[in-house]
């Protein structure tokens, strides 16, 4: 029981007690999460990191508030699919108002998460309100994204491509970034590991060789140390977006291939054991992203000698699709608009090859 937790929320909101008559718990039944979740039932509260992760019900009344420990992210607020504002949390558990309106509506409310969280899960604790909410469910394929800030939409709402720090974040949206935008043309769900600035082997520069992205392909969140139990759909297709940062930077003389043939070739080798790891535990077909990087075009390169690789193993083969976007957006990313064209491409080629289920 979370009694008295309850009664501090209710006087945050400034709302008489008798006015609210619902506390709806982060881990009830009518609340339907897109992405991984960690669902604490002794608590009662949900645990998420990923970007993009989705929280929908159905609300009928005039007041509504979330309560949680947003670990300083942002939020999209939409209301009947519109976006109604940005809610920028804080470190610690506060409720944060939603909707108060004079007269009860019934709408379709959703909570996105735009912006990634290093280091940190963010724990939702309960809906506060004075009126009624309902579950939202509905049969539709699920498809996984692994990928690095292009994944994760850094910059996506920006329109030039120096940024400051806090432009950088605050024009970061995963709701307008090509996951999302491709798994809403296919009338799919998704889910989402994206981490910017980490590659398949290297990450941008050289830096932070503790890690790589395959080290989180298994884990609830960004979270070097964090957990692998989470919950989540099964995917019926994995579409892979990584190599920018290995091969968009030159070599380090601290790292430890002596040229870029040795790791190239270390690349293939990784890929074919990140293939391996993702169809032992899903089985589901794999499209892998590449795309033109200037000046020497090393990405694509190596992702032909990777099918050709594959085929030598003979291990299954992979579709690779060529992401186009003239990146103009903060630091070289694409823009809405582009991510927009990316998921056109993408979902046209998942419908060529029929790699849904109907």
């Amino acid at each position: 029981m979370k009694t008295v937790k309850g009664l501090l929320l209710l006087a945050a909101m400034g709302l008489a007690a008798e006015a609210l008559a619902a506390r709806i718990e982060a881990t009830d039944y009518r609340l339907n999460y897109e992405g991984r979740i960690v669902r604490d039932w002794v608590k009662q509260d949900v645990r998420f990191n990923w970007p993009a992760t989705r929280l929908t019900f159905r609300f009928e009344g005039r007041e509504l508030a979330i309560a949680m420990d947003g670990q300083q992210s942002q939020f999209d607020l939409l209301i009947d699919g519109q976006l109604q504002g940005v809610i920028n949390t804080g470190q610690g558990m506060h409720t944060y108002p939603l909707l108060q309106w004079p007269t009860p509506r019934s709408v379709k409310v959703e909570l996105v998460k735009r912006t990634e969280t290093y280091d940190a899960m963010l724990t939702l604790d309960a809906l506060v309100t004075d009126g009624v909410v309902s579950g939202l469910w509905q049969q539709k394929p699920h498809l996984l994204f692994v990928g690095d800030s292009i994944s994760a939409g850094m910059g996506s709402e920006s329109n030039k491509r120096e940024c400051s720090w806090e432009e950088n974040l605050n024009s970061s949206n995963a709701r307008l970034a090509f996951p999302a935008k491709t798994a809403a043309l296919l009338g799919a769900t998704h889910s989402q590991v994206s981490y910017s600035g980490l590659g398949l082997l290297r990450n941008w520069d050289g830096n932070q060789p503790q890690h790589a992205l395959p080290h989180y392909l298994d884990k609830a969140g960004a979270v070097y140390q964090g957990g692998t139990d989470f919950e989540s759909q099964h995917p019926a297709l994995i579409v892979v977006e990584l190599g920018t940062n290995d091969f968009s930077s030159e070599l380090q003389p601290h790292e430890p291939w002596p040229d870029q043939e040795s790791f190239q070739q270390a690349w293939i080798d990784g890929y074919v054991e990140l293939l391996r790891d993702l169809r032992q535990r899903y089985d589901s077909p794999i499209i892998l992203m590449g795309q033109y990087l200037w000046p020497h075009d090393r990405l694509n390169q190596t992702l032909t000698r990777l099918q050709q690789q594959l085929a030598l193993l003979g291990e299954p083969p992979v579709l690779i699709e060529q992401m186009r976007s003239e990146n103009s957006g903060c630091l070289w990313h694409p823009t809405a608009a582009e991510h927009d064209g990316i998921a056109a491409s993408l979902a046209g080629l998942i419908r060529q090859q029929g790699l849904l289920p109907e």
